[in-house]
């Protein structure tokens, strides 16, 4: 695969990243009932799910810019690429603890899991300069 291959699939994962970001953001702020599980929580952690369902939203934003120009934002994805990579574990963590559900892992898997290679090979091909030479880009 030439450079300008893995440039088109970059900013495609990277626009679907975003799309489903701002998807799930809006129905977070929307529905955050969603991520209870019909577990009953008070009001003020719905207003927390409302808040995160914005900054996930807000992720979205800067993965459709990221989409525009992979190697120039590439620190929009590392950042997203940290947080899919500690998800996980904080979850396992309150599972393990008792304080969340196991199905509360689902959230993880279509949220973390499944774009934790696609971002990690975004990364790589930047690091690599398969997307162009990310330390030559313009400002």
């Amino acid at each position: 695969m030439d450079k300008k291959q893995k440039l088109k699939w970059a900013r495609i994962i990277l626009f679907c990243a975003a799309a489903y970001n701002l998807f799930w953001g809006a129905l977070i702020s929307v529905y955050p009932q969603i991520l209870l599980f019909g577990n009953p929580s008070p009001a003020f952690v719905l207003i927390l799910l409302r808040c995160i369902g914005m900054l996930v939203g807000v992720y979205g934003v800067a993965y459709y810019f990221a989409s525009e120009d992979p190697v120039r934002y590439w620190p929009l994805i590392f950042v997203g690429f940290l947080g899919k990579l500690l998800g996980p574990p904080g979850a396992i963590y309150y599972v393990w603890r008792g304080e969340l559900t196991p199905s509360f892992l689902w959230v993880n898997v279509f949220n973390d899991l499944i774009w934790l290679f696609p971002f990690g090979w975004v990364l790589y091909q930047v690091w690599k300069g398969r997307l162009g030479n990310f330390r030559t880009s313009p400002n």
